[in-house]
């Protein structure tokens, strides 16, 4: 029996190893290999990541004495105030439009008591792909915290507009969303996050996607590449809950400047 025993747990191995070395042989041939599939997702988000958009404001701040004013020696510093992100939704021949969040774009704050932003000539810079240029705001929706830029459109540039949803995802879709938080973003980089839907309250909806300072103004998109939604605030203590307006007011607003100025 206790040779026996041997006997039957040497061949349970002999014959697992063999099976072993089969499976893997199989997985790790060419003819055992999966076939790499082209994935769709690359395909209907290959335009979003060209019209994303770093925005950063800088303050040009002017230090002068009389003596400097004399003898015209003032000294100026430029240095950046806060960054945001964006996307390009349109182009006309001569301008790109940019939709962020409003209070990136604004310099008012509800507390004047913690008003701290510099007194200055402030302007807005749109870094997109490799590409550097000012952006002016054209319209401000405080509602919704939307806000809407408008830049020069470089002579060799062309944006695909970006296509608004419908109708809001089904709460638990998953959806994707391009920023740069805490200023994270270059030409050589793009930071992609997902979530899921987690639904709307009176037109403010929420989702399962990490931001902070930097992601306010980044798209939300549904798994067909379209626009739901556009980042504006996450929540205290737990940034993995995020917010914005849902695509019925972002829509709104287009249509009203469209009606006005031919963006779209």
């Amino acid at each position: 029996m206790h040779v026996n025993y041997f006997i039957r747990h040497w061949r349970e191995i002999m014959w697992g190893s063999i099976l072993t070395f089969f499976s893997l042989f199989y997985l790790f041939s060419c003819h055992g290999h999966p076939k790499i599939i082209a994935s769709k997702f690359n395909n209907e988000f290959s335009h979003q990541l060209s019209n994303f958009t770093f925005l950063v404001k800088e303050v040009n701040l002017t230090f002068c004495d009389e003596l400097d004013k004399e003898s015209g020696t003032c000294d100026e510093v430029v240095f950046p105030e806060s960054s945001a992100s964006g996307v390009v939704i349109s182009q006309s021949k001569s301008h790109i439009f940019i939709l962020t969040a409003n209070h990136f774009c604004t310099d008012d704050l509800e507390d004047e008591d913690e008003k701290t932003s510099f007194k200055g000539v402030k302007t807005i810079k749109a870094f997109i792909n490799a590409t550097e240029r000012e952006a002016q705001v054209l319209y401000e929706d405080k509602d919704n915290d939307l806000c809407l830029l408008g830049a020069i459109k470089l002579e060799s540039e062309v944006f695909k507009p970006v296509k608004f949803a419908s109708s809001m995802p089904k709460i638990g879709d998953k959806v994707y969303n391009f920023a740069a938080p805490d200023g994270i973003g270059s030409p050589n980089t793009r930071l992609m996050f997902d979530g899921y839907f987690a639904g709307c309250e009176q037109g403010f909806c929420m989702y399962s996607i990490p931001a902070t300072f930097g992601s306010s103004g980044s798209a939300v998109y549904n798994e067909k590449g379209e626009l739901v939604s556009i980042l504006v605030a996450a929540a205290i203590d737990f940034e993995n809950v995020s917010m914005g307006p849902d695509i019925q007011k972002i829509s709104t607003l287009i249509k009203s400047v469209d009606s006005v100025v031919d963006i779209y």
